[in-house]
């Protein structure tokens, strides 16, 4: 009984409590964290509703050999939201704006997750002078949309409108009390309480959404972007991208195969962006980088030495 009137009372409150406000910045810059030492920088940048905490366990193993920058993209991991439009070219400049800030302006190795494939190709594209090469690891593809089942999209669409909700509960401090229904996709234990830490604030769900609403402008801007040439390029694709613990929402009867068949046709299609690529393709799904980091790690020094770096 005791436990129930405490419930009923901590309800209350919550249902009480002021919402949190999001504060909005317009000049707000990405976090640029570095460790290790190296001639060349790999510059790390996550997939959508991810920051630098996805690739901790794969960083600490290339730190042995590299110098790795973990980028935070503007409202990730932050107490503000950025104003400025969340695409690829915008992104791509700030990510620059803080790298130079840092002293790094050459010898870059970029890696690029998911929707941070884009981010990074559109880097690369903006100043070649300054790359050396490019992983892409699952990235998202420009002509995606066009090729994958149709219901795809629409699950982005929904997640968009869904979204709105999710950032009012976390206004009000109802995340916190619901830990067990965030998605982990595979992060170690010991990174789960820094990993909740974020997810349960609107900041997090409000930049994901305007990642969101921006995603398919950001595809369109990739698209436009001319092959790689002989830069040096790894893309590393998952054969089992999509599947239910990914889905953004419920959705029955989802075409799983048929979907991760075209998208490791699409993964093979952005390996042909450089006449000097490497394919491989993991057993695991779309977060391979915390569920396969063995292979990641191996796949990345061994394109790296083949390639003098």
């Amino acid at each position: 009984m005791k436990a129930i009137k405490f419930l009923l009372i901590l309800l209350t409150f919550i249902s009480c409590s002021t919402p949190k406000e999001i504060v909005k910045k317009n000049n707000l810059s990405p976090r640029i964290s570095c460790l290790g030492n190296g001639k060349y920088t790999v510059v790390m940048d996550a997939g959508l509703g991810n920051w630098s905490l996805f690739y901790k366990p794969l960083a600490e193993k290339l730190t042995k050999e590299y110098k790795i920058c973990l980028i935070d993209r503007a409202g990730y991991a932050m107490e503000e939201v950025s104003t400025q439009p969340r695409d690829a070219n915008t992104i791509a400049k700030e990510i620059d704006k803080a790298l130079t800030e840092k002293g790094i302006s050459n010898n870059i190795i970029l890696v690029g997750h998911s929707l941070g494939g884009l981010h990074v190709r559109m880097y690369q594209s903006l100043y070649p002078e300054k790359v050396k090469a490019i992983i892409l690891l699952d990235a998202a593809s420009p002509n995606q949309f066009e090729s994958l089942p149709k219901e795809f999209e629409e699950l982005k669409n929904n997640q968009v409108k869904s979204l709105d909700k999710v950032i009012k509960l976390a206004q009000k401090g109802y995340l916190k009390y619901s830990k067990g229904k965030i998605p982990t996709f595979g992060l170690p234990e010991k990174l789960l309480d820094e990993y909740y830490n974020v997810t349960t604030q609107p900041e997090y769900y409000y930049t994901m959404q305007k990642e969101t609403e921006w995603f398919e402008e950001s595809l369109k801007q990739v698209g436009k972007l001319k092959p790689l040439g002989s830069l040096p390029l790894l893309v590393i694709a998952s054969k089992h991208s999509m599947n239910n613990n990914l889905l953004p929402g419920k959705m029955e009867n989802y075409p799983f195969e048929r979907h991760n068949k075209t998208w490791l046709k699409l993964q093979r299609d952005l390996s042909k962006l450089s006449d000097n690529s490497t394919f491989v393709t993991s057993e695991k799904g779309h977060y391979f980088i915390v569920t396969d980091v063995e292979l990641v790690y191996q796949s990345i020094i061994q394109f790296l030495h083949k390639n003098n770096m």
